[in-house]
C-alpha cells in the first residue's frame, strides 16, 4: 500500500540536522558558561569543532541572536548585559515565571509532578557537577513553564529565561547553593501537589527574587 504523499514521513534533512546539533551544542555551552561573555565566534572555528559546516553553524548563530545570547559587533560575540540590563532579566522572569507557575497548578500533570520530584533528587545526588546542577535547574524551571498551558506565556518564559541562564552562568550554582535552592523546589512541588496556585506564584517569585537581591547588591 502507498500511502498518500501527504502522510508520508517527511525526509531527514541532513543540514537541518546539523544546524539543530549546532544550536543545542552552542546553546548549551553558553548557558553552561563554558562559552563566556563578550566571546568571539567565528564561524569557521565552530564547524570544525562541532564537525559540520558553516552553513549550520550560521544557521544556528542567527537562531542565538533571536532568543539574545549572541550579537553580531564585527563578527559574532555572545551577548554580555549591562547591571541595568541584568536586573530588568530578572525582574522579568520573575513577572513571568510566577504567572506561568500560577497556571501550572491548575494544569500539570501527575507524570510531570513525578519528573519534576526526580529532577530534585537528582540535584541532591551528591557527586553532581556544577554544570550537571545548572542543567537540572533550569529542566526544573523549564518543566513548569511547560506546563502552565498558555503557548504564548510559555515564548515569553522561555526568553526571559534564556536571558536570565546566561546571565547566571557568571555565578554558577554551587553544591551549597544548590541544597538551599532544592529545599525551594520541593516546596513548589508541594504547592503544586495541591494545586495552590497562589502559593506556587509567590514561591517562584521569592525564588528568583533571590538572584535579584544578590544583582542589586552587585550593581
Amino acid at each position: 500500500m502507498v500511502l498518500p504523499k501527504s502522510l508520508q514521513p517527511a525526509p531527514v534533512d541532513g543540514v537541518q540536522f546539523a544546524a539543530d546539533k549546532a544550536y543545542q551544542e552552542l546553546r548549551d555551552a553558553i548557558l553552561d558558561g563554558d562559552i563566556a561573555p563578550n566571546r568571539r565566534l567565528v564561524e569557521e572555528e565552530l564547524a570544525a569543532s562541532l564537525e559540520v559546516s558553516r552553513t549550520p553553524v550560521r544557521e544556528a548563530l542567527l537562531r542565538l541572536a533571536q532568543e539574545g545570547l549572541v550579537t553580531r559587533v564585527r563578527g559574532w560575540v555572545v551577548r554580555d548585559h549591562s547591571p541595568q540590563e541584568a536586573l530588568q532579566i530578572v525582574e522579568a522572569r520573575a513577572a513571568v515565571e510566577s504567572a506561568a507557575a500560577r497556571l501550572a497548578a491548575e494544569h500539570i500533570s501527575t507524570e510531570d509532578l513525578e519528573q519534576l520530584a526526580r529532577i530534585a533528587d537528582a540535584i541532591d545526588q551528591p557527586g553532581s557537577t556544577v554544570k550537571d546542577l545548572n542543567r537540572l535547574n533550569r529542566q526544573f524551571h523549564g518543566l513548569i513553564t511547560a506546563a502552565c498551558g498558555n503557548p504564548l506565556l510559555v515564548q515569553f518564559a522561555q526568553r526571559t529565561n534564556i536571558s536570565h541562564w546566561s546571565l547566571s552562568a557568571t555565578w554558577l550554582m554551587s553544591a551549597k547553593d544548590a541544597a538551599e535552592v532544592n529545599a525551594e523546589h520541593r516546596q513548589m512541588i508541594e504547592a503544586l501537589t495541591h494545586r495552590d496556585g497562589a502559593a506556587v506564584e509567590m514561591l517562584v517569585r521569592e525564588h528568583i527574587g533571590r538572584t535579584q537581591m544578590i544583582l542589586k547588591q552587585a550593581i
